[in-house]
């Protein structure tokens, strides 16, 4: 029998903090309650669980995340997504809806979506947000159990991303894999890659950043290959190509590190991206 996991999350600054003031949930999917880091005690954070070790084919987990005015919540998954087999041919899907108001600030740390053989996955993230929010996400996509040598073995991946700025879509990213049908690993395809990584980073203060300057240094990284897309001047995606998935993580995470760093700044102007961020 499949499963419908839901998690509703809704955040609000109280008392100078960022409280978990509602919370449903319905398995497998649970979170942990908010937990306040010394460096950062406005901040809540929580961790993201599944129960079930696994989706299989027909389940299904949904997300809504609300973030009110000037609320600070830090979202990290606890493990990797592992999506089965698919021998009914029914899809696995996630759902994921964020709304974030005037102020607010989400970071989602990710773990690794891996399809199975013969998996089949749909995922569907849609961010709402006003003009003086802030979103740090990320994702991570997997070939499959590489270490078993299971690399593109599953049968469908589609994943459907998109931000929207008070009405305006300012992101539209739609990935479709099809093992049997495409030649992933052919030229212009992933080639010899096999990992996917992306993060977006919208905010005021993006005009500020040297986009420049960020591209030139994530060609420096020697077991990657990365880009930078600007979003009409509000946001930045830089999207990963890797062999090795921890040297991937690694760059990710420092880069949420910058980031953040960047994010935190109180001064109004604004200090391009320079050799102290990245």
């Amino acid at each position: 029998m499949s499963h419908h996991g839901k998690l509703l999350l809704n955040f609000q600054r109280k008392n100078h903090r960022t409280r978990l003031i509602d919370c449903y949930q319905q398995s497998p999917l649970k979170a942990s309650r908010e937990l306040y880091l010394d460096d950062k005690k406005e901040q809540a954070t929580v961790y993201l669980m599944e129960s079930s070790g696994g989706m299989v084919a027909g389940d299904r987990n949904e997300y809504d995340i609300h973030l009110k005015e000037h609320a600070d919540v830090c979202l990290i998954e606890q493990s990797a997504t592992k999506v089965y087999p698919s021998y009914n041919h029914r899809c696995s899907t996630q759902k994921i809806s964020v709304q974030l108001e005037e102020g607010a600030c989400l970071e989602w740390i990710p773990e690794a979506i891996i399809p199975y053989q013969d998996a089949r996955y749909q995922g569907d993230t849609v961010i709402r947000m006003k003009k003086g929010s802030t979103l740090l996400w990320g994702e991570i996509i997997s070939p499959g159990r590489e270490k078993r040598d299971e690399c593109f073995l599953y049968n469908e991946f589609q994943s459907r991303f998109q931000i929207w700025v008070e009405g305006e879509c300012l992101a539209y990213d739609p990935i479709q894999f099809y093992p049997d049908e495409m030649p992933l690993q052919q030229a212009g395809m992933l080639e010899e890659s096999l990992y996917i990584g992306t993060l977006w980073f919208v905010s005021p203060r993006v005009p500020s950043l040297d986009v420049q300057y960020i591209h030139d240094k994530l060609q420096d990284c020697n077991h990657t290959k990365a880009s930078v897309t600007t979003l009409e001047g509000k946001g930045l995606q830089i999207r990963w190509l890797a062999t090795d998935l921890w040297a991937m993580k690694e760059e990710m995470n420092t880069v949420c590190h910058r980031f953040r760093n960047v994010q935190e700044q109180t001064n109004i102007e604004m200090p391009s991206l320079g050799s102290d961020v990245i």
